[in-house]
C-alpha cells in the first residue's frame, strides 16, 4: 500500500509542476488526489501489478514553464516536496537529468575558461616584466664602456666631474613660446613655472604699501615676503647672471665689451638668447607713488644693461623688457623724450581700424595680419613720431585697472617707442561666444584690432578669454594665433605650451 501512495503522490507532485496549466488545471490536481485516494482504499489484489513506467517530461511542457530561473525555481520545489513526503523513489525523470546537466554545466565551464585565460595572459606579462627587469639589472652590472661614462659623467669626484652643465645651461631645454603667465604670482612657484613653460611674459600685480611693492591680487591678500624684489627682480637677477657668467673667455671677438650698446647679452632662454622676458606690472595703487618706487627698485636691471629701452632715436632690446599697466601714469612713463625703459601698455579697443573687411583667413591678403616678426611693423606714415608734447598730455579720466590703461583722447600718440603692448579684455570688446564659434562681425573686429595695433608698431595681446569650455578656449587661441595676435594669455601653462591645442575643437572637452 505505501508503495502505491508513494506512486500516486509522485505522479500528482510531478503533473503539477511540470504539465501546462492549461491542459491540466485545478482538474489534474484534483484527479491526482482522487487517484490517490482510490489507490490507498483498494484491496491489494485489485491493483493492477507490473512494471512501473518512468514519467517522461514532454519537451514543450519544460520551455513552456519560461527561462531558466523559472526551471530551476521549479526543480527546487520538486526537492523540498520530496524532502517532505520523505519518499525515496526517484523523482527526476530520465531525460531531465541530462538537460540538466547541460543547462547547469555550460555556462560555469565558459566562466571557467575566461578565468583561466585572464590568469594565463596575466602570467605570462608577469613573467616577461620580471625577466626584462632581471635582463636590466644584469646590464647595469655588467656595463660596457659607453654606459660607465654616461652614468657617472659630471659627478663629483669623478674623472669628469664638472663636465654635467655648461655655464648658459640653466633653461637649456626649454624653447621659448609667445604665451604670457597671466596672474603669475598665482602659480606654486613664480616665476620659474612660467619660465621653464617656455612663456616669454609675466604678470605681477603690485601694490605700494608703506614705501614697499607687494604683490597680490588683492590688498588683503599680501604678505610681508610676496615682494616684487623677491618674486621677480632678484630670480631675474640670478637668471639673467647665471645666462652672461663673466669667465676668461669673455669678452671675445664674437662679444666685445665695448661699446655696450653692441654687447649682445643672453636672455633668459639659452635655446634663444635673442628673446627678451617681459614683466608686465599691474600698477595697483596710486600710479605716480607706485612709479617712483618702482623707477627706484629698477635700477640694478639698468647698472647691469638687462633693460629694454628707447635711447632718444631707436629701441634697444635687452633680456629684459617692462611694461606698465593697470593705473600707470602715461604721462610719467614718457616724461624723458631722450631714455624710457618702462613701457605702456595702450588700449588695443581704441585702434581698430574696419576699413577693410577680410571675408576669409587668407594671410596673404593683408600683410599686418599674422604678425609673427621679432620686432614690431614700422608705424604708418600718419603716426605721430611718439614724443608725446607735454602740453597735449592731457589724460582722459579712464584708470586701466582691470582693463584698460590710462589713456588719452588721441590713440595715435601710442607708438613702439613709449609702448610695447596694445591689450584689450576680449570680453568687453569682442563680446561673448555663443554657439561656440565667432561670428563674422566679431571676427572683423579682431582683424580691424590688430591691423591698427600693428599699423602701430604694437604687440597685440587680449586678455579675459573664454577658459572654458576647453574645445571653446581652444579654438579662441587657434583663431588669435591665425589671425596675428602677438601675444597669447594664458592661464593653463602646461596645455598652453606642451600640447598641440589645435586638434582639440570639441564643446565641452
Amino acid at each position: 500500500m505505501s508503495f502505491l501512495s508513494e506512486r500516486g503522490s509522485q505522479d500528482c507532485l510531478l503533473r503539477s509542476h511540470f504539465c501546462d496549466d492549461s491542459v491540466f488545471g485545478d482538474f489534474g490536481s484534483s484527479s491526482a488526489r482522487g487517484d490517490e485516494n482510490d489507490l490507498q482504499h483498494k484491496p491489494p489484489h485489485q491493483v493492477a501489478l507490473g512494471p512501473i513506467e518512468p514519467f517522461t517530461v514532454v519537451g514543450s511542457n519544460l520551455k513552456d514553464r519560461g527561462s531558466l530561473f523559472n526551471r530551476l525555481k521549479t526543480l527546487v520545489r520538486i526537492c523540498m516536496r520530496q524532502k517532505q513526503n520523505g519518499s525515496t523513489l526517484q523523482l527526476w525523470p530520465p531525460n531531465l537529468k541530462p538537460w540538466l546537466g547541460r543547462t547547469l554545466s555550460r555556462r560555469p565551464r565558459v566562466s571557467k575558461c575566461v578565468l583561466y585565460l585572464i590568469i594565463a595572459y596575466l602570467s605570462i606579462l608577469g613573467l616577461i616584466h620580471f625577466f626584462g627587469s632581471l635582463l636590466d639589472a644584469l646590464e647595469m652590472r655588467f656595463p660596457d664602456d659607453i654606459d660607465w661614462v654616461i652614468n657617472r659623467w659630471g659627478r663629483v669626484g669623478e674623472l669628469k666631474e664638472g663636465f654635467g652643465q655648461w655655464p648658459t645651461d640653466a633653461t637649456g631645454d626649454v624653447h621659448p613660446v609667445n604665451c604670457h603667465s597671466h596672474n603669475d604670482y598665482w602659480r606654486s612657484v613664480p616665476l620659474y613655472a612660467a619660465v621653464r613653460a617656455g612663456c616669454t611674459g609675466a604678470e605681477a600685480d603690485v601694490w605700494l604699501v608703506d614705501d614697499e611693492l607687494y604683490v597680490g591680487h588683492k590688498r588683503d591678500a599680501l604678505t610681508t615676503n610676496r615682494t616684487l624684489q623677491n618674486l621677480y627682480i632678484s630670480p631675474l637677477l640670478d637668471l639673467i647672471g647665471k645666462q652672461n657668467p663673466l669667465i676668461k673667455y669673455h669678452p671675445d671677438e664674437d662679444y666685445p665689451l665695448y661699446p655696450p650698446e653692441e654687447n649682445p647679452l643672453n636672455g633668459v632662454f639659452d635655446v634663444d638668447p635673442t628673446q627678451t622676458f617681459v614683466l608686465l606690472i599691474d600698477f595697483k595703487s596710486s600710479g605716480p607713488a607706485l612709479w617712483q618706487q618702482l623707477d627706484y627698485q629698477l635700477t640694478p636691471f639698468r647698472e647691469k644693461g638687462y633693460l629694454t629701452h628707447f635711447n632718444g632715436t631707436a629701441i634697444v632690446e635687452r633680456p629684459i623688457t617692462i611694461v606698465g599697466t593697470g593705473n600707470a601714469p602715461f604721462d610719467l612713463l614718457t616724461a624723458n623724450d631722450t631714455y624710457r625703459d618702462v613701457f605702456f601698455d595702450a588700449p588695443l579697443q581704441e585702434m581698430a581700424d574696419l576699413s577693410s573687411q577680410w571675408p576669409n583667413p587668407n594671410r596673404a591678403q593683408d600683410s599686418t595680419r599674422g604678425h609673427d616678426q621679432s620686432g614690431p611693423d614700422s608705424p604708418a606714415s600718419n603716426i605721430l613720431d611718439n614724443r608725446i608734447n607735454p602740453a597735449y598730455n592731457k589724460p582722459v579720466g579712464r584708470g586701466q585697472g582691470k582693463c584698460v590703461t590710462t589713456t588719452f583722447s588721441n590713440a595715435s600718440i601710442y607708438g613702439p617707442f613709449n609702448s610695447y603692448y596694445a591689450s584689450t579684455s576680449f570680453t568687453k570688446s569682442i563680446g561673448h561666444i555663443w554657439g561656440s564659434r565667432l561670428t563674422q562681425k566679431q571676427l572683423q573686429l579682431i582683424r580691424g584690432q590688430i591691423r591698427g595695433a600693428h599699423q602701430r608698431g604694437l604687440r597685440v595681446r587680449y586678455w579675459s578669454l573664454p577658459g572654458w569650455p576647453i574645445g571653446l578656449r581652444n579654438h579662441i587661441w587657434h583663431i588669435l594665433i591665425r589671425e596675428g595676435v602677438d601675444m597669447l594669455n594664458v592661464d593653463d601653462l602646461r596645455h598652453a605650451t606642451e600640447r598641440d591645442w589645435r586638434k582639440t575643437k570639441g564643446w565641452w572637452y
